[in-house]
């Protein structure tokens, strides 16, 4: 299995190991806003500590941990520019498989022009892009979403919209991947099962792992379910593993 989206730096040593015991190869660690990102001296502190702390926690408790830098739409500073400046720098290490996480969650201006700068970033670098959407709104954001990947015309096997539930699946209109965020404040493992195996889409399983309720279980758990209910293999696997696999490159 592989979590392909998590904020392990507010989590424990002792999270990492369960993660591990339960079955757990790989964990992508994205940035975040976990404090006030008053300053792009903030973020780059927080990517830094995300290439050689978290991989190195990650070594220790026995799971390879990749990185995804990037700046979040919830908290980044008025001076973004100079983190889209530094980020290429990032992007060469070796242990930054994406860029992320990014988005749309308020729908101003500034953060669509932040979107844009990030999504030509992924396109110049080849690299895949983890793009969050909010709890309310979801629609609406992810309309607008849309609209901006078509208008720079990245290629669709490079993003992934993540955090979708059942009444947005519908609007994806484009063959990208699918991020399914189980954990009590987004989707049931019963919904990501009841998603993934009444849509043909790029569907990518992760648990979203933060400072608020997480399940550090959640994979394990959704993909014990989906074998109770019968899905095809295929689908268990594509969901669980190989669909995080090709869009992280690993």
């Amino acid at each position: 299995m592989i979590d392909a989206h998590t904020h392990l730096d507010v989590r424990s040593f002792e999270d990492l190991e369960k993660m591990a015991l339960c079955g757990m190869e790989m964990v992508i660690t994205c940035a975040h806003d976990p404090y006030r990102m008053s300053v792009p001296e903030v973020y780059l502190d927080h990517w830094e500590r995300l290439i050689k702390m978290e991989t190195k926690r990650g070594s220790m408790a026995g799971i390879d941990v990749k990185v995804t830098i990037g700046v979040h739409p919830m908290g980044y500073p008025k001076e973004w520019h100079r983190l889209i400046e530094e980020m290429p720098r990032y992007l060469e290490d070796k242990n930054v498989v994406g860029i992320g996480e990014t988005g749309l969650h308020y729908l101003r201006d500034d953060e669509k022009d932040l979107l844009r700068e990030q999504l030509k970033l992924a396109m110049e670098y080849s690299m895949p892009i983890v793009i969050h959407t909010p709890e309310k709104n979801k629609g609406e954001v992810l309309q607008e979403i849309l609209k901006i990947l078509k208008e720079v015309e990245i290629e669709e096997d490079l993003v992934m919209i993540d955090h979708i539930n059942r009444d947005t699946v519908d609007l994806i209109d484009m063959d990208v991947y699918v991020g399914l965020t189980v954990q009590p404040m987004k989707i049931s493992p019963e919904e990501a099962v009841e998603i993934v195996e009444n849509y043909d889409k790029k569907f990518i399983l992760s648990s979203d792992l933060g400072s608020l309720k997480s399940d550090i279980y959640a994979l394990p758990r959704t993909r014990l379910l989906m074998k109770k209910r019968g899905l095809e293999s295929k689908k268990i696997v594509e969901s669980t593993y190989k669909n995080a696999k090709d869009f992280y490159r690993l």
